[in-house]
């Protein structure tokens, strides 16, 4: 799944890694093919394609971040 979204293949000066903007995509395929070949190794249930891919992006983790302003202490050094 990985080396199947590398750039290199159609350009082969390009990256070997795809762009930070397809991780989540990528990632997602990856765990997808992980969890089919867990299910044909009976360490996993059996699942239709349709439930394991949205039980995949359910749980993929979303960055979720506070807003950080600047704290101005008057402490001296």
């Amino acid at each position: 799944m990985l080396a199947a979204n590398s750039p290199a293949l159609k350009n082969p000066s390009a990256s070997l890694l795809p762009p930070l903007a397809d991780l989540r995509r990528v990632a997602a395929e990856i765990a997808f093919a992980v969890g089919i070949e867990a299910q044909k190794d009976g360490v996993a249930p059996k699942l239709s394609d349709d439930e394991l891919c949205h039980r995949v992006l359910k749980t993929q983790w979303t960055p979720a971040y506070s807003n950080f302003t600047e704290r101005k202490d008057n402490f001296s050094e």
